[in-house]
């Protein structure tokens, strides 16, 4: 993920499923209000299961991708369904 903006990551869709080391999933949303780009990350241990923790909200494209990277997630799988 070095080096790449979301757009790449997400292959310019504006949602995608990511997973990390510890099985643990999470669902990465884009989207616009107010022409201000929003971001929102949403945790589940499956991909059918409850929340794991509670979501994270930002505007900070950095923020998103700083997040994670640290907790290793990898992409799994694109959507555009925003």
């Amino acid at each position: 993920m070095e080096n790449q903006t979301l757009g790449q990551i997400l292959g310019a869709k504006s949602s995608g499923i990511f997973i990390n080391d510890k099985q643990e999933y999470c669902s990465v949303y884009s989207y616009y209000i107010s022409n201000k780009r929003k971001f929102q990350i949403i945790f589940s241990k499956g991909l059918t299961n409850i929340a794991t923790r509670p979501a994270i909200n930002s505007t900070s494209e950095k923020k998103i991708l700083k997040f994670l990277s640290s907790e290793n997630f990898v992409i799994v799988k694109t959507e555009n369904n925003i």
